[in-house]
């Protein structure tokens, strides 16, 4: 993929940021991906943990033009895993399709692949998702927060002159819609993350350095987003770096020796972190809520709920992420 990718031109070094054309595609770059994730209430006062993925990614910078309805230029591959920790239970599919046929795509509105989809509203500034996995269906509308989105570039630590890739993380939003599984169907709400990334540098694992995503949201309304590269046996520095959206506050830049494995690790990857930054007064405790088996997908690597607390600013704080792991 990094050989494809090498015949794309960078992206600008700086992006202004516009919504809602950002929700949308970016087809004259190489690659981009939209992911939601979050956790819902409502089965049996259980907690749900969900994550929906869609990658695109381009065949060509410069694709000739083809008159033939099976002719593709983009490669689509959409994810889901669903969960109930207190139930032992966990499901993970997958789609796979190529641009042509109307089976996958990608416009200004929204992206899918099959019958799987998400699309943005513009009359609410929503986002409406519908997948399955395990003869489970999803359907949620996100609704939007009140804060603005956190614009991200590049993969920290790299040392390019160019970020090669620009995107939005955006914490806070509020999610309802059902859960359907055979028969029953079940109404659900909660909390909700939403990332759009895109350019010619996508997050991967590489070589011997593992990919090690974190998003944590507390219940004080505060979020981080981390980003780290680690050598996959011990030993080095860790590549990366922290974002901390404080209640009310801008994003901060926490040290990258901030975010760090604790423990043994399960199933060959490590699902307890923990995050410390005196300067900014914070302390927290990740873990996986369902120590279990990576899902067998395409692309492999860990992905599960996370259940967090600790302090922040010398008070106790709880709550929930999403934890992502490559190249173990």
């Amino acid at each position: 993929m990094s050989e494809a990718a090498d015949r794309f031109p960078d992206p600008p070094a700086k992006w202004t940021h516009r919504f809602p054309e950002d929700h949308g595609d970016h087809p004259e770059q190489f690659g981009e991906y939209w992911f939601f994730a979050g956790r819902l209430n409502g089965i049996a006062d259980n907690s749900l943990g969900f994550r929906l993925a869609f990658y695109r990614l381009a065949l060509a910078p410069d694709p000739p033009a083809r008159e033939s309805a099976w002719a593709a230029h983009q490669m689509y591959w959409a994810s889901l895993v669903l969960e109930e920790p207190s139930a032992s239970w966990a499901h993970a599919d997958e789609r796979v399709g190529r641009g042509a046929l109307g089976l996958a795509g990608s416009d200004e509105l929204r992206v899918w692949v099959e019958d799987w989809a998400a699309e943005h509203d513009l009359d609410c500034r929503c986002f409406r998702l519908r997948a399955n996995a395990g003869g489970t269906q999803l359907q949620l509308t996100l609704w939007p927060p009140p804060h603005d989105a956190v614009p991200i570039a590049g993969i920290p630590g790299l040392g390019t002159d160019q970020p090669g890739s620009h995107g939005y993380w955006w914490s806070g939003w509020q999610a309802e819609g059902y859960i359907k599984r055979d028969a029953d169907q079940h109404a659900v709400e909660g909390q909700a993350l939403v990332e759009h990334f895109w350019g010619r540098r996508l997050p991967l694992a590489q070589g011997q350095l593992t990919l090690n995503r974190l998003w944590l949201e507390l219940a004080d309304g505060s979020a981080l987003r981390c980003l780290q590269l680690r050598r996959r046996g011990a030993g080095g520095i860790p590549l990366g770096q922290c974002l901390w959206l404080s209640s009310g506050n801008e994003p901060a830049l926490l040290p990258r020796e901030a975010l760090a494995p604790t423990g043994p690790s399960l199933y060959d990857h490590p699902l307890r972190w923990t995050l410390e930054s005196p300067a900014a007064a914070l302390a927290l405790q990740a873990e996986a809520a369902q120590p279990r088996p990576p899902p067998d997908l395409l692309l492999p690597g860990w992905s599960g709920l996370l259940q967090t607390d600790g302090t922040s600013g010398g008070q106790p704080v709880q709550g929930w992420g999403w934890l992502e792991l490559g190249g173990y």
